[in-house]
């Protein structure tokens, strides 16, 4: 505290907010420009809301120091921001003898949640917030003189306004004396320029001021450490020396999101409306994600669970796509000031709130759609015919930012595992915004899904956009032999810079290089996006297999698929070690009715072969290099006479590769057995015509 309230400090606040926050671009907004920032030298939004709240309750003095006093304030913050940190670890640590893991304890989490990285962007909580609060406009207007659209715009002005006084700042300060450098006056607000720049009254914008600034000279009473409550968290815009500052913009975003609902809180009056009105806004809105993802005829909002006249569940956004479910449950839990402060039990119990509750309420609701005696009915009282699901993947979504949430789901939540009941995905509004701008793809989400279960216990992160990213970029595969994969926060730098550019209108690439792009104008991705517009024309099962694939295994569909139509017809099987099944693909012109059983057949007798539970066909056209239709079998392998006497004389499945090696080796005589392993002779397979 002492040297935040030194003479001039804010200069230093200044400084640091410019260096750590600001990305100046030159052409275009990159990925590397912020993963340039994203390094363990910058201070982090947490560490400067703690420099901003130890000015209050001092002088506030807007006084320039000396060069030598300002290069002081500098060292010494950094170097006591360090010690805090390493403080945090080393109690983190102390108590390992007590606690099954480093990071279960009180203090661990406290270390987790202040250093974590953000989930939300400041254009997310300031769009979400008019939402949020579209119920309570009347509320708002008449208790404190502003609604949501109003604080809008107010934002959208106070962001130009900070971006416009930089750029003439920086302009002027290379006629500047360099010991008078200062960035300061990039970060003053004046509610006149504000009420101009937004178009609205003066008095709507004092109001503004009002409810999101604090005195400097105020006493930030219970603020005695880094992860206490600090009042400039909701308040900050700060009054120095009679001006008004605002140092971190997105810190205001956040405010704006969240303080209104603390308002209506205080009214007793309102505060069941209030409360009613914020679950219904997670839901909504998590319906809206889920509908851009999958499409409005897949998503279903406020399900319940009948079986007979009883309600077993009830689910709050379901998702029924193909042979694939997805249950959603939506909480409005947030971590609470005592959490943040290391408090075990208050941790516990807001996770239980937040998390806990929500993914029993999945499991529950797992086992109901599994029962052929339950019913789903709608708000209206409806039946709703879903289709059963093989598989369901549970997401648990909350309305507010949960620092370190990833850390706590792995040490806290008691998972209740069950076949074809994956482990859960457990995200924030944000996260799932994120997902449905950047992947609207049916499968690809799936996909996410199923790795993110699959590794469920073998990554670490604290941040999921981290993971995100890195599934985006390499697919997100771990071999057998790497027991844990912690993921830096750098791995999200793609995603941010896309999602300012289509969020913000900046110049740069709005989709993130790999795994939304690998598969433009190729047969596979051709394929992926049938199955996206109609799972149940072929199968998201297909899809899934597909997307494992890499470049390699691409080229060589595309080399196989390209050789049958080359040739007017021809079949090919191909391996699918990782999911217990595998892919034939028939290639003719022959009507379907003759082609489908064959397809099936020929698939029913590579199932057996491989002992596989599931398999996967497709009929190409050779002329388009389309697909006509699919087929899918499923069920457990078991011991078949009548197939085993079949399969006795068919050649062994073989490799893609050794396929494609194997054609350009030598000639195939005619009666030999086709090499693509199809267990016809040549001349009746890929030979044929």
């Amino acid at each position: 505290m002492e040297v935040c309230r030194a003479p001039g400090f804010a200069h230093a606040i200044a400084m640091f907010c410019f260096r750590d926050n600001w990305i100046g671009i030159k052409d275009q907004m990159t990925g590397k420009l912020f993963a340039d920032k994203k390094t363990s030298e910058r201070l982090i939004r947490t560490e400067i809301a703690s420099l901003i709240g130890g000015l209050l309750g001092g002088a506030g003095s807007t006084e320039l120091p000396d060069q030598a006093v300002m290069v002081n304030y500098l060292e010494q913050t950094e170097r006591l921001l360090e010690e805090i940190h390493q403080c945090m670890v080393a109690d983190a640590f102390s108590d390992l003898k007590a606690h099954s893991s480093p990071l279960s304890s009180g203090v661990a989490i406290r270390e987790a949640a202040f250093y974590a990285s953000e989930s939300a962007y400041a254009f997310q909580y300031k769009d979400f917030a008019e939402v949020r609060y579209q119920q309570d406009e009347q509320w708002l207007a008449g208790n404190v003189g502003f609604t949501l659209k109003d604080a809008k715009l107010i934002a959208d002005a106070i962001v130009d306004i900070q971006s416009r006084k930089a750029m003439d700042h920086l302009a002027n300060l290379r006629k500047t004396d360099p010991t008078l450098w200062t960035m300061l006056p990039a970060f003053e607000l004046v509610p006149e320029e504000v009420s101009g720049a937004s178009g609205l009254p003066l008095k709507t914008i004092k109001r503004f001021f009002a409810a999101f600034s604090c005195d400097v000279k105020s006493e930030n009473a219970n603020f005695r450490s880094v992860t206490d409550f600090n009042i400039t968290s909701a308040k900050p815009i700060v009054l120095l020396e009679g001006q008004y500052f605002l140092f971190q913009y997105v810190s205001l975003m956040e405010a704006i999101y969240e303080c209104p609902a603390h308002w209506m809180y205080q009214d007793e009056a309102y505060r069941a409306a209030a409360s009613q009105n914020k679950g219904h806004f997670t839901e909504a809105m998590t319906f809206d994600f889920l509908k851009r993802i999958f499409g409005e005829e897949y998503v279903f909002q406020n399900l319940d669970l009948y079986k007979g006249v009883n309600k077993v569940g009830e689910i709050d956004v379901y998702v029924s796509f193909g042979e694939v479910g997805i249950i959603c449950q939506c909480k409005s839990q947030k971590l609470t000031v005592a959490s943040r402060s290391g408090n075990l039990v208050r941790i516990k119990k807001d996770f239980q709130l937040a998390i806990q509750e929500a993914y029993d309420q999945c499991r529950v609701c797992f086992d109901g759609l599994l029962d052929p005696d339950v019913v789903a009915k709608d708000a209206a009282g409806n039946v709703v015919d879903l289709q059963r699901p093989e598989r369901v993947f549970p997401i648990t979504v909350i309305s507010d930012h949960f620092p370190a949430l990833s850390i706590q789901v792995r040490q806290f939540l008691a998972t209740n595992t069950a076949e074809c009941f994956e482990n859960p995905l457990c995200v924030d509004l944000f996260t799932l915004d994120v997902i449905s701008e950047l992947v609207p793809s049916p499968i690809r989400v799936l996909a996410y899904l199923e790795r993110r279960s699959l590794y469920y216990d073998r990554i670490m992160t604290t941040n999921e956009l981290g993971v995100l990213g890195y599934f985006l970029r390499v697919n997100l595969w771990l071999e057998s032999e790497n027991d844990f994969l912690n993921l830096d926060d750098s791995l999200a730098s793609d995603i941010d810079s896309a999602m300012i550019v289509r969020r913000e209108g900046l110049p740069g690439k709005d989709t993130p290089e790999g795994l939304l792009t690998r598969f433009e104008d190729t047969f596979v991705g051709h394929v992926i996006d049938d199955v996206d517009r109609n799972p149940n024309a072929l199968c998201v099962e297909l899809g899934l297999s597909l997307l494992e694939m890499g470049e390699d295994g691409i080229n060589d569909v595309e080399a196989l698929v390209s050789r049958m139509s080359a040739r007017g017809r021809g079949d090919v099987t191909l391996p699918i070690e990782n999911r217990s099944s595998g892919l034939t693909i028939h290639c003719n012109s022959d009507p379907q009715y003759i082609a489908e059983p064959s397809l099936r057949k020929h698939m029913v007798l590579r199932k057996y072969h491989q002992k596989a539970d599931k398999w996967l066909g497709l009929n190409v056209d050779p002329s388009t290099k389309l697909v006509r239709f699919g087929a899918y079998v499923r069920q457990k392998h078991v011991f078949d006479y009548e197939l085993e006497a079949l399969m006795a004389s068919a050649p062994p499945l073989v490799k893609t590769k050794d396929v494609l090696r194997g054609a350009a080796r030598r000639k195939v005589g005619r009666n030999e057995k086709c090499p693509c392993g199809s267990g016809k002779k040549y001349k009746h397979c890929c030979g044929k015509g």
